[in-house]
This record gives C-alpha cells, structure tokens and sequence, in this order.
C-alpha cells in the first residue's frame, strides 16, 4: 500500500482553488449518477465486492445508495458548491470513515468540494471498496481532483501512520463507534470532528392515519438493515392507536421484505433478535415476526427506550407528553414524524440532540443541505479550527468545543 503520509503530501490544493463550481458540478454530477445506476459499469464492476463487504441485499444495497445520493445530484450540488466558505491555504484535512453504511463518503465529500479542501479520506477495512471506486471515478471526469482527494485503507491506532497525519492535517473528521472516537479525539492534536454512534426514532401522533404512518415507518427501519444513525430502532405512539400500529408495522415490515430483501445477518445480530423476542415472551409483551432477519416489532410496556439488536426490529412505545430521554441525550439523530407533533415534545428531542426531523419513510433521505449535528462541514473544511465565527454563530450555536478548540 503506497504510504498514506506520502499520499496526504501529495494532495494539491492550489489547483483545486483554480477550478471552477461549473466543472466541478460536471464532474459530481456525472460520477454520482453512475454510482447510483446498477447498469452502469461503475456499479457493475463495484457490487460484487460491495455486496460481499455489506451483506447487503443487491435491492437493499441500490435502495440504501438512492437514498444516500438521490439528494445531492443537481440542484442541491450546485447550491452547496456555490457557498462562499473556501480553503485559502494548503493543507489537508483527514477523514476517517465508517464500515457502514456504504457511500457515506458522499456526506463529507461534498462539503470538502464545496470549500476547494483537499482531504484523505480513510476506509474502513470492513468496507474498503466504495470510497476508491468513487474517487477514481471522479478524478478520470475531472484530473484536478485526482490530485486532491485521495483514500487509503490501514489498521486504526497504528502510530507510525496515524501521528505524522494528525500532526500534518488542518482538520480531522471521524465517524465511528465509541472505541473509534474516543481515540481520535485523544490522539488528534489539533482540531477535530466527531460523529459518533447515534440511532433514530419514529414518532406517531394524534391524527395520524396507522397504515400509512406504518409504512413509512418500515421504510426508515429496512433502509440499510437498521444500521445508519437514521435508522428508526424505537416508536413513540399515542397510546390509543399503539396496538393497531404495531400490527400495521409488523405487516408493513412483512410485506418490505419481498420488496426489499433483508441482507445476511450475523450471528451475533441472529442472536440479539432471538433474545429480544424470549424476553418480550417472559414479559408477557405482544410481538410480531417471522425470520430472524425479516423484521420484529415488540409492543412495549416501558416508555424507555431500549437498544435494538438490529436485523430490522423496532419496540413501540406508548407514550403521553414528552417522553423520557435524558439517557439518551446526545445519542439521538433523527426524528420520523406521523401526526400531530406537540411543540413540547419538538423541543425535548431538540434538546436531546436531534438535528433530522422528516415525515415518516423520508428520514433517511437526505440531501446536500441536511447537516449532521447542525455541523456545517464546508466551514470547517474552510477555515479548520472550528468554522469562522460569523458561520459558528449562525449554523452551529449547539456545539461545544475542548479546549483545543475542537469540535466535539
């Protein structure tokens, strides 16, 4: 593997500030679309090895990567690339990736483009396929970026790769679980962004119809098997309509698995999924389910949330006024809503850090514009210490910074 170090120093800076919105765009829009296309020979070349890595369905797989992507072709990427916030130095700044879900390169890439940064990016070695395929695929269309984005796979915590890298890098955004992060954070130097292991939750209201709240549900809950921090893992339900919800869920989920094929789960997910339903069963709960992997909805009793083991299994939880969540607070990502939701409930999951709010079956569909942690990254990959002030002020007033400066 050529030396990550000597890749990072390679990276030009001073001829990605020399091109222009208008190629970029081109150049984006070209290769995203052919990433989204399952006919197109990049993809077709690409999801045998992708599949493999993600155990992914290949239905699950082109469905997970349209919903990834769909919303940063086009106009969304012309307007996130005309930001004014711009790199004017060299430099690079490093990105550590997650193993899932796939094409979440897209997300900080973008950004990255918009504020002419170059960036290392790291792939996880779980899932070291797309990120490369996508960038050689933009640097054919556009030379200039093939010079500025670069991407290496390495075993994490190895000192003799990573500290000349934290020592050199503007700026170091890390996705991952908390074992991941909280090294980074320990061993980066100077300025750093993290985005750690979150999940999601629905929300059904007064005045929602429970079949229709049902199958959006069960959208946001099969997308990528369950396993993106917009993942639904636990529902909040008006009391009265719990029951009736529960089963529409449970046949909503049943009929998405011919649609939209789960993936192979592990063991261990197997395994989580099996003890869930035993305990539902000890506690004398209701549940719904068929195969361990197609989905499992436990009708709960306990306002709390409870971790999900995954493989598309979701509690429902009965619940008047604001639900509890102070255990939960900075782990929450998003919210799907389906019917009246209260202000004081709006304001409790504001609280408890949420930054995604969408209808029920679109809270995973994203586009240029949706900041992750109300993070803008374009101003960070910009000015590297935090974003410029006028932007920290006006995007960003929930983050706390360490004292390096950091984001946290």
């Amino acid at each position: 593997m050529t030396s990550p170090v000597a890749t990072a120093r390679s990276l030009a800076a001073p001829a990605l500030r020399a091109t222009s919105s208008q190629d970029l765009l081109a150049a984006w829009n070209d290769t995203l679309a052919a990433f989204l296309d399952p006919t197109s020979p990049e993809r077709r070349n690409l999801d045998p090895d992708l599949l493999q890595s993600t155990g992914l369905s290949p239905a699950g797989l082109d469905h997970g990567l349209r919903t990834i992507g769909n919303g940063m072709l086009g106009e969304p990427a012309a307007t996130e690339l005309a930001r004014p916030h711009r790199q004017n130095e060299d430099g690079f700044s490093l990105v550590v990736l997650p193993a899932e879900p796939p094409g979440l390169i897209l997300q900080s890439l973008l950004p990255a483009l918009a504020a002419r940064a170059p960036v290392l990016f790291k792939s996880s070695r779980a899932e070291p396929h797309f990120a490369p395929a996508f960038l050689a695929a933009l640097g054919q269309r556009l030379p200039a970026l093939g010079h500025a984005y670069a991407v290496a796979t390495w075993t994490g915590g190895d000192p003799e790769v990573e500290a000349p890298l934290h020592a050199t890098a503007r700026l170091v955004v890390a996705y991952g679980g908390e074992e991941t992060v909280g090294a980074l954070q320990a061993a980066a130097p100077g300025p750093i962004v993290t985005f750690g292991p979150k999940l999601s939750v629905g929300w059904v209201g007064p005045g929602a119809d429970p079949e229709r709240a049902a199958r959006g549900m069960a959208v946001d809950i099969a997308t990528f098997d369950q396993r993106g921090c917009l993942s639904i893992h636990a529902v909040f339900t008006d009391p009265a309509i719990a029951g009736v919800f529960a089963t529409a869920l449970a046949s909503a989920l049943n009929e998405l698995a011919t649609e939209l094929p789960p993936g192979h789960g592990n063991a261990a997910g197997r395994a989580g999924v099996r003890l869930a339903r035993e305990d539902a069963d000890l506690r004398g709960l209701t549940w719904y389910g068929h195969a361990l992997d197609d989905g499992t909805v436990i009708l709960e009793n306990d306002v709390r949330i409870s971790p999900s083991p995954g493989l598309r299994t979701v509690r429902i939880h009965p619940a008047e006024g604001v639900p509890p969540l102070d255990d939960w607070y900075g782990r929450l990502q998003g919210l799907a809503v389906a019917g009246e939701l209260p202000p004081a409930v709006h304001e409790a999951f504001l609280e408890a850090g949420v930054s995604r709010f969408a209808p029920a079956g679109q809270l995973q569909t994203t586009d240029a514009a949706w900041r992750n942690d109300g993070i803008d990254l374009a101003a960070e990959f910009a000015y590297g210490s935090g974003g410029s002030p006028d932007t920290v002020s006006a995007t960003t007033p929930s983050l706390t910074r360490n004292d390096r400066g950091s984001v946290r």
